[in-house]
């Protein structure tokens, strides 16, 4: 596939794109509940793919196959040389025509549990058959893909299992940390303090690091950023299935819609609400660690209404130990579309 950073010469600014809601699961941690039924217009995801400014998109939030005009998209992004992913429970790329998978620069496929009862009960279907079937299918196709995981407290502890399963696959793990989801009425699954750094030990003892979004963890660990501080709303924004445009998937504020969107996005990204993405917290401003870190995930701090506060699992701020955590790189670099675009992190199993 062509560069991305070659496309019409200026494409520079990651886009996340929820086309739909709709779904053929209904997960117990799903933030876009609130949205279903809704779906952008042909007209303006057009809008979106056709600017020259767009150098990558990931299909998400719902199954991107139940929009009736995904395949067409797929087609101009790919004429256009954008670099595609698509984040799936395993249906759309079940779904999908074995020459259009081939368009994406990589697929993100979401497994939560290795045990086929709990990923099941917990995403309310027959999820873990539309998760082997689509490993299946990248695997046949020479695919890049990654099992995609939201850490939350009640799937923590699974991670050298998950770890263990992307290595057989012969494919990548990417973690999101779950967010507070205020808007769908979701708050129990969110980590504290000690579970969040238990996971993030677990994650580098059983495997390499491969790309870190996360600012905390670049900051406590010592990892160098691919993009300093939360990468949210700098350079990259999400647009909902109802239009709204915000700095991140997980943002419920915004005074801009897809209709609005033209040329370079620089307005988007001095709107006031992108501009929230960048507040560092009074507190954070003399520390040593403040380039790297910004004060954490942006998104983290406003959901849980702690904006001008640090991110909740900095131990600077608790007075707590650093942890010592060993790293370990992954000796492969992969050029995968979620490493720089939103905070999470990418893993090869030991």
């Amino acid at each position: 596939m062509t560069d991305s950073s070659e496309k019409n010469g200026c494409g520079c600014v990651s886009v996340g794109m929820g086309i739909t809601a709709n779904c053929n699961l209904d997960c117990k941690h799903c933030y876009s509940r609130p949205l279903r039924g809704q779906s952008l217009s042909r007209d303006q995801i057009m809008k979106v793919v056709n600017n020259p400014n767009v150098a990558s998109i990931n299909f998400g939030t719902g199954e991107s196959i139940l929009h009736p005009d995904f395949n067409a998209v797929i087609d101009v992004c790919h004429a256009n040389g954008i670099k595609l992913s698509l984040t799936s429970n395993g249906y759309s790329i079940m779904k999908l025509a074995d020459e259009q998978l081939l368009k994406f620069n990589d697929l993100d496929i979401s497994l939560d549990f290795t045990d086929v009862v709990k990923q099941n009960s917990f995403r309310n279907g027959e999820s873990r058959s539309f998760v082997d079937r689509a490993i299946e299918k990248c695997r046949r196709l020479g695919v890049e893909f990654s099992i995609t995981t939201a850490v939350m407290n009640v799937n923590y502890r699974e991670i050298p299992l998950l770890m263990r399963k992307a290595a057989e696959e012969n494919c990548n793990l990417r973690v999101n940390i779950f967010k507070p989801v205020p808007r769908a009425g979701i708050y129990e699954f969110q980590l504290n303090y000690e579970e969040f750094w238990a996971a993030v030990r677990l994650l580098f003892e059983s495997g390499n690091l491969i790309s870190c979004s996360e600012p905390i963890v670049n900051a406590i660990l010592n990892i160098p950023p691919i993009v300093p501080r939360s990468p949210c709303g700098r350079n990259s924004l999400r647009i909902h299935p109802n239009g709204e445009v915000m700095p991140c998937v997980y943002w419920t504020e915004s005074d801009i819609h897809v209709d609005e969107l033209a040329g370079s996005f620089d307005a988007v990204f001095e709107n006031a609400v992108f501009k929230k993405t960048g507040v560092i917290p009074a507190f954070c401003r003399t520390c040593e660690k403040v380039d790297v870190c910004g004060g954490g995930c942006a998104s983290r701090r406003f959901l849980n209404n702690r904006l001008d506060q640090p991110d909740d699992y900095c131990p600077i701020f608790h007075e707590k130990a650093l942890p010592q955590i060993k790293v370990t790189f992954c000796e492969e670099k992969k050029d995968l579309v979620h490493s720089s675009y939103l905070c999470t992190m990418i893993f090869e199993g030991k």
